[in-house]
């Protein structure tokens, strides 16, 4: 535990860059992270999809790269005694408080020891339990914890892995009502919902015994929720803020078309298009989904989902604050996609084959979704293409084989656009099969229509001239030039840098 006695905030990540927040409060003999999400920049400098971090190395290879903070009574023990680095210290951290489920926010809970508390909305909850559930990997850990390097002697006397259901556990997440404060050690916490690209996204107004400190989280005006970002300023403007930790991913940029405009977009193409609509957009952004729903619904069509959307529209039913803003899975104006897998059964001789094969071909969390009266498979999508909206996202592209679009479909990208060569070269791939498939041009154009999670500069400066902070402190962001002109004390930090109060 640290003997310094000032409240400070030492930055980890989330400095000079968009995404990475990882901030620890020290409040008295209190330390709480604010966020603890992934680097993606810097990660994607080392690391690929084919060169992932070590298991066996735990932290080990993230800390070469300075992607994890080295710090003792952080991380999970399994871990840490296997790569040398401790394991049997105390637990050094109260808590961890989440802004919202994205992975640049919360993507490396999964090193953390499981006894440390993790604050977070019932959505973000919901949402990293639908990446668990229907997660491939130990790395998907979000809400149970699964000990590794555990082993025991066999019947012959040798060591054998422990593997399996009996080594896991539940962490400790615990859901904060919106409506009322919430004490950890010398520090209270209110949570205020904001708007952002996928539900519960929150940001916070933090005392401490030096001062409070509020802090954004990612923020838009221009979503279906702006009314819970203007809530959250006047909160601010209220507070007599210190300090405020302010995103600025978008502060560069002027405007910002809302997602009601991508709706009527949306609508307009479908009505435009004589057979099939194809989609992609962020699987897990359900306003995204509803735009596309609502267009559906209004041009007549059905709009066909993954099953991975299926599933998180199911946990959202599970809950009375959220059940009534999307649609349940088994909506009449929406059908559940089953792709082919591994054997390919979906359209073969169910009597020949048995049930119990077809299970086989899926994880179980997909089973339910095979009985539903509302699936469909690639048959369904191709010989009912003047009816469909088809959500097929770029890692799904394999599907346009079996379903043939036919003359005048169109396809809508409702994403962000690359930016670095990698995501450019990705691209490049996905027009070459969706040109392929006549759905571009021979320009390879195609319709974009999409509204960012984040505010632009016009927003940002909104929220900095009516917090009434005394000292502003950029984050998430590479153009923090914007919040110098907007305010006269910002503080620029560095990674690792502390600031004290």
């Amino acid at each position: 535990m640290s003997s310094d006695s000032r409240t400070k905030i030492t930055f980890y990540g989330g400095v000079h860059e968009i995404g990475g927040n990882k901030f620890l409060l020290e409040d008295k003999e209190t330390r709480i992270f604010l966020d603890f999400g992934m680097q993606m920049g810097k990660a994607n400098q080392y690391f690929t999809e084919f060169l992932q971090p070590r298991t066996c190395n735990g932290m080990g290879d993230l800390f070469e790269f300075g992607l994890l903070p080295k710090l003792k009574g952080l991380y999970r023990k399994d871990y840490a005694k296997h790569m040398g680095f401790d394991g049997r210290e105390g637990n050094e951290i109260d808590a961890v408080i989440l802004t919202h489920a994205h992975v640049d926010h919360g993507a490396y809970i999964h090193y953390l020891r499981p006894d440390i508390p993790i604050y977070c909305s019932e959505a973000t909850k919901l949402i990293m339990q639908a990446f668990q559930d229907t997660g491939t990997g130990s790395s998907d850990e979000y809400v149970t914890f699964k000990e590794n390097f555990m082993v025991r002697l066999n019947r012959i006397g040798d060591l054998s892995k422990i593997t399996g259901k009996d080594m896991s556990y539940p962490r400790r997440l615990l859901i904060f009502d919106n409506s009322k404060k919430f004490t950890i050690g010398s520090v209270e916490v209110e949570a205020i919902p904001v708007d952002h690209s996928l539900p519960g996204a929150c940001g916070f107004i933090i005392y401490t015994s030096m001062g409070s400190i509020g802090y954004t989280g990612d923020l838009r005006f221009h979503g279906r929720r702006g009314t819970e970002t203007q809530k959250f300023l006047e909160k601010c403007g209220n507070s007599e803020l210190d300090i405020l930790l302010c995103e600025g991913t978008r502060v560069h940029e002027n405007s910002s078309e809302s997602e009601i405009d991508v709706e009527e977009g949306v609508g307009k193409i479908v009505n435009n298009t004589e057979n099939l609509v194809v989609c992609s957009y962020p699987t897990r952004d359900l306003d995204r989904l509803l735009s596309f729903y609502n267009a559906a619904k209004q041009s007549g069509r059905d709009l066909v989902i993954d099953l991975k959307q299926a599933y998180i529209l199911k946990l959202f039913q599970n809950s009375d604050s959220w059940k009534n803003i999307y649609p349940k899975p088994d909506d009449r104006k929406i059908k559940i996609y089953i792709p082919k897998k591994v054997w390919g059964l979906i359209d073969k001789d169910i009597e020949y084959w048995g049930k119990k094969m077809l299970l086989e071909d899926y994880p179980n969390w997909v089973h339910e979704f095979l009985d539903y009266d509302n699936r469909a498979d690639y048959r369904t999508v191709s010989s009912n293409q003047k009816e469909i909206i088809f959500y097929c996202n770029d890692f799904q592209l394999q599907e346009l084989i079996d379903i043939r679009p036919r003359e005048n479909s169109s396809y809508i990208r409702s994403s962000t656009e690359p930016f670095d060569d990698e995501m450019a070269l990705d691209q490049r791939r996905v027009k070459k099969w969706l040109l392929r498939f006549g759905l571009l041009n021979k320009d390879l154009e195609w319709n974009h229509l999409h509204v960012s999670g984040h505010g632009s500069g016009d927003q940002i400066r909104k929220i900095i001239e009516g917090s009434n902070t005394r000292t502003l402190i950029p984050i998430h962001t590479e153009h923090e030039e914007f919040h110098k002109q907007w305010h006269p004390r910002v503080q620029d930090v560095q990674l690792n840098d502390s600031v004290s109060m």
